[in-house]
């Protein structure tokens, strides 16, 4: 997927200049993409792609919102669903509003909390609707600092 109002070939000096470069996400790997756009110095085409500018879930400043999905891992919600039953018409008339409102219902959250040490891969982040965030956090008291319980 190319979005032209962003996306154009890096020139070549750029390229020779990131051809060692990797993605910035933890355990990518991949080298850095070949188009311009949001996030072109930073990331691998895939994990650009996953921006919120292109209507992903990802953030650049925040690594483990990329490892969300649209689906809560806890309860089975279908946001995206969800959205459109409350919002009839607009995914088809406002596509970004109705990203930003899916984005809005889902959290990237920590199964070992960060300020406990958990990284911000696939495998330690999950997905959860806000309700079920909400349940999560009070019953492991995630607030709480220095506290390790965890799901």
């Amino acid at each position: 997927m190319r979005d032209f109002k962003w996306d154009k070939l890096k020139n070549i000096g750029q390229l020779k200049q990131e051809r060692n470069l990797t993605c910035s996400i933890p355990g990518c790997g991949k080298k850095l993409t070949h188009l311009q756009g949001p996030g072109s110095q930073s990331f691998c085409r895939d994990h650009q792609l996953a921006l919120v500018e292109y209507g992903g879930t990802g953030k650049a400043d925040r690594p483990h919102t990329f490892h969300r999905k649209w689906i809560c891992d806890e309860c089975g919600k279908n946001i995206p669903e969800a959205v459109k039953k409350k919002f009839s018409n607009l995914e088809e008339n406002d596509p970004d509003l109705f990203n930003r409102l899916c984005r809005k219902r889902i959290i990237g959250d920590h199964i070992i909390r960060k300020a406990d040490g958990g990284p911000d891969t696939a495998e330690n982040i999950q997905t959860l609707c806000l309700d079920c965030d909400a349940d999560k956090t009070i019953m492991n008291e995630d607030y709480r600092k220095g506290s390790c319980q965890n799901t």
